[in-house]
């Protein structure tokens, strides 16, 4: 359960992360030559989401798949959304809302069975 909730914050803290960092990103080529300019913000949030896809191949090989990857994709989507209203301060609206509902809905029903 631990390296789940891991999983999910640290899948959704990656992406989050990137998307900060990436106003600033560039890649060129200048003079034949690859030009890169990463900023941290986005290093860490590559960092974060390479961890959490190596804890969700442990998780996946240890669990049914037909229960933790609903419950795995609903959840990260659910926290990625609440992330970019409080972290990048995006706007959601009816739509997102009715959309969260569902995905905890559906995962509900998969998992319940």
């Amino acid at each position: 359960m631990f390296l789940f909730v891991l999983y999910v914050i640290l899948s959704s803290s990656g992406i989050i992360l990137f998307k900060l960092g990436s106003s600033d990103m560039s890649i060129r080529f200048l003079n034949s030559q690859l030009n890169m300019n990463i900023p941290f913000l986005s290093v860490l949030g590559l960092l974060c989401y390479l961890i959490s896809f190596v804890l969700w191949m442990i998780i996946i090989s240890k669990s049914d798949v037909s229960f933790i990857v609903p419950l795995g994709l609903g959840l990260t989507n659910v926290l990625i959304l609440v992330g970019s209203v409080v972290v990048l301060k995006e706007e959601i609206n009816l739509y997102a809302i009715c959309g969260i509902v569902l995905i905890l809905v559906g995962t509900l029903l998969i998992n319940k069975g």
